[in-house]
């Protein structure tokens, strides 16, 4: 039986809070509270006192009704829906930043219970005001080491869980640098901050039991009881996962067959993907399977490729790329019955090119301007002359210009004969990217004129282009690489707003103008035309007209200031 290749059908239900959404909601919210406190912590550096006055206003929030409310919820269901996907995971081949989480993740609360019991619960139970001259004279020195332990596994299993969800955002992406400053400098000087207090603390007070030797030895006895409890708690969570592990072995098995030959029998209840891992079968996934990305889709051939149906996640993801019916993600789809399945991206590839790292080769669709520069009348010329003679005047003008393009600001996309074509605001905003598109057309009108000037003994006449400007979405990847040469190859724009670009130089030389540029780029600049002249164009292959300013020499623009990111 063929899956039929038809639409998905898409439901537009109320929007729901998924068990993942209400995780990372969770998550959020103890990162927050996580990252002010190492940021109290780093007040440290300056004094004591205003650790104390900082730390007032942070629990102003943090410990009224309903901030307790939600900071004690959200641990517990961050902490028992992180168990709950431990334990229904079938397949333990993740990646090794992934074990990293998941195994900081059990650590914390271990750390976590002593820490909240000496210093919130010492509060409750004996009224202890658990300032931070309290804090620092109980757990310094002979605490830190477990201070600094929780605060980087914290840290750490905070951090990859917000790459893993901001991973594919371009703003993300593009500040990089930022993030990680961040999230190097926030828990350094949140524990040298600890440290300096902690050693200052020593010289500035005497420091006076607050508690009774009774309620002393109450607490030490909760902390052994929590440690030996939560270690309990850990058993039990391990042999869950052991023992369904156990149980899966008897459960019916289907049949996945992939197209390359490849034939394997797995436990029902596994993903596609899971079933690939476990079978040392090479399958994309660049989010590490939580329906962040389409890499993993396969497309059915045989079987029924809605049983059972796409939740809202996948469907999301499906509806984003245009999936038919018979395309699913492998990482969500858990078939219940046997299916012939064809991967739809090369794995080979994913594992050559690192996708979290080379954001162009899975692809990205970004608002950019795409400039095409071409000289006319070249064919001409180039009959007139020696094959020696044609390529050095090419290099001449090519070189030039494409000193001009890289001095803007722009990335030359590829050479084709005589022609140029480069793109703007790659690693900028779109303004940004408008406004150096701008300011090289303007400026590779200069150098044409110091060419013809130069140039003048070797040419019978001047030479002559065309430049055309569009700015709009465009897709930005590496086109027709796999493998290690992947990351060598260039990266490409594809989309409409190249067609247009295209065409735009095209009509320069019917309208004998050396440039046309849409208004698009002009408002993305956040320029006016001045006394330039505009029109409505007809572009072949788009529907209505295009704005357009006529430009007759590209020296006639506006000398615009360069814009900052």
């Amino acid at each position: 039986m063929t899956s039929p290749d038809v639409a998905l059908p898409y439901r537009t239900a109320l929007p729901r809070v998924t068990l993942r959404q209400l995780r990372l909601a969770t998550g959020l919210v103890l990162f927050t509270f996580a990252a002010t406190h190492f940021l109290n912590h780093a007040v440290g550096l300056l004094s004591i006192e205003m650790m104390e006055e900082v730390r007032l206003w942070r629990i102003a929030l943090t410990r009224s009704l309903p901030g307790t409310i939600i900071l004690l919820a959200s641990f517990l269901v961050h902490f028992v829906l992180g168990i709950v996907v431990f334990i229904r995971r079938r397949s333990l081949r993740i990646r090794p930043h992934e074990w990293v989480q998941l195994g900081f993740g059990l650590l914390i609360p271990l750390l976590l219970l002593r820490h909240v019991t000496g210093m919130r619960g010492a509060h409750i139970y004996a009224g202890v005001d658990d300032n931070y001259t309290y804090a620092l004279w109980v757990m310094w020195p002979a605490e830190a080491w477990r201070q600094a332990a929780l605060m980087l596994l914290v840290w750490v299993h905070g951090l990859i869980g917000l790459h893993h969800w901001l991973e594919f955002k371009f703003w993300y992406r593009r500040l990089r640098w930022l993030w990680v400053a961040l999230a190097t400098l926030i828990p350094a000087l949140g524990f040298a901050g600890f440290a300096s207090a902690g050693r200052a603390i020593r010289y500035v007070s005497d420091f006076e039991p607050p508690m009774s030797q009774e309620q002393f030895n109450f607490l030490h006895g909760l902390l052994d009881y929590e440690f030996y409890l939560y270690l309990g708690l850990l058993a039990l969570i391990v042999a869950s996962r052991i023992g369904l592990g156990l149980l899966d072995r008897y459960r019916h098995t289907i049949t996945i067959t992939y197209t390359g030959g490849q034939r394997v029998s797995a436990r029902r209840g596994l993903s596609v993907l899971e079933m690939s891992r476990l079978n040392n079968i090479p399958h994309a996934s660049v989010c590490g399977g939580r329906a962040r990305c389409s890499t993993c889709r396969i497309r059915v051939i045989e079987g029924p490729a809605n049983e059972p149906p796409p939740d809202a996640n996948e469907l999301k993801v499906l509806k984003r790329v245009g999936a038919p019916a018979n395309v699913r993600l492998a990482c969500q789809f858990r078939p219940e019955t046997d299916l012939v399945i064809t991967t739809l991206l090369p794995a080979a590839t994913a594992d050559a090119v690192d996708g979290l790292v080379d954001k162009y080769f899975w692809g990205v669709e970004q608002e950019v301007t795409v400039m095409f520069c071409d000289l006319r009348g070249f064919t001409k010329l180039s009959q007139q002359r020696l094959s020696y003679d044609v390529v050095f005047l090419l290099n001449q003008y090519l070189g030039r210009m494409s000193e001009v393009i890289v001095d803007t600001g722009g990335y030359v996309d590829k050479f084709m004969g005589d022609g140029i074509m480069a793109i703007f605001g790659m690693d900028k905003t779109a303004k940004a990217g408008a406004r150096e598109a701008l300011a090289a057309a303007r400026a590779m009108g200069g150098v044409l004129d110091a060419l013809n000037q130069s140039l003048h003994e070797e040419l019978r006449g001047a030479l002559e282009m065309g430049i055309g400007l569009h700015s709009g979405a465009a897709i930005l990847g590496r086109i027709g690489a796999a493998g290690k040469s992947a990351t060598a190859r260039g990266v490409t724009a594809l989309g409409d707003t190249v067609n247009t670009a295209s065409r735009l130089e095209a009509a320069a030389k019917e309208l004998n103008v050396q440039a046309i540029i849409s208004r698009v780029v002009l408002d993305k600049a956040e320029t006016e035309p001045g006394d330039l002249e505009t029109r409505s164009l007809e572009i072949r292959g788009r529907a209505g007209t295009l704005e357009v300013v006529m430009v007759k020499r590209a020296t006639q623009l506006p000398a615009l200031e360069s814009h900052k990111p």
